[in-house]
């Protein structure tokens, strides 16, 4: 009998840039339920309850279990989905931010360090500028009678460094990846999308929590009211959604 060895993935996919890339396209903040086959096939990869579990039995002989799976698709899932969507977006969002803030000091550190290297005044260009400049020649009369002094300049000429032209391009680089980093770091700062992010994660696993304590008849469903007790749940999460309470 032959085993088969799962290989394991490339070490290269484990890094930040690989794990961490950013949806380019964007991420919806809405979800919209699927086709039934895709649904279902949603609700095994994480971890719920699925219709398959009744292929080789009657859901008829399981009447109190079929009724809470129902009452939990109505109430439930799709605030679950709809906060897992969010989470996904503004974990993209941050992702996103990250790297346009680790871009953005690289393109920096980059254009800064070429400015400084073009505009060197210790370079050989900068001593072949200084050598061709004509220092003023002074030429100094004095008048027998009253000692009057007169001095005579030659004009002050200067040949123009190579490096100027570079330094003003990469001065003017680096001033433009700052101001683009500046207004990335503005929208970070403004939409939180790490704090928000962390907020919609926490609703979407405490939702889940609730949703096999209510398969599971627990308090607070353990009483006649349990699906009025379920949508105030759901009510209650929604509301600190929308209030973005930590």
């Amino acid at each position: 009998m032959s085993v088969k060895v799962q290989k394991r993935p490339p070490q290269f996919r484990n890094l930040f840039f690989i794990r961490r890339r950013p949806v380019l396209r964007g991420i919806s903040t809405d979800w919209d339920r699927p086709d039934e086959a895709t649904y279902q096939q949603m609700l095994e990869w994480d971890g719920f309850v699925s219709p398959k579990i009744w292929e080789q039995h009657d859901p008829a002989k399981h009447p109190v279990i079929a009724q809470d799976l129902r009452d939990l698709d109505q109430h439930l899932l799709p605030t679950f989905y709809q906060f897992s969507q969010r989470a996904k977006y503004y974990q993209n969002r941050y992702y996103l931010y990250q790297w346009v803030f680790i871009l953005g000091a690289f393109l920096t550190t980059l254009f800064g360090t070429l400015t400084t290297y073009v505009y060197n005044p210790f370079s050989a260009a900068a001593e072949q500028t200084a050598a061709a400049v004509t220092q003023p020649d002074v030429a100094a009369t004095a008048e027998a009678g009253d000692g009057e002094v007169t001095l005579q300049d030659t004009p002050f000429t200067a040949q123009a460094g190579g490096g100027n032209t570079w330094t003003r391009v990469f001065g003017y680089l680096t001033a433009l990846v700052g101001a683009v980093t500046a207004f990335f770091t503005a929208l970070s700062n403004r939409g939180e999308p790490q704090k928000r992010w962390a907020k919609n994660r926490r609703l979407t696993e405490e939702l889940r929590m609730h949703y096999f304590k209510y398969l599971g008849h627990l308090p607070p469903y353990d009483a006649t009211d349990r699906v009025q007790k379920l949508r105030e749940t759901v009510i209650d999460a929604r509301i600190k959604e929308q209030e973005n309470v930590s």
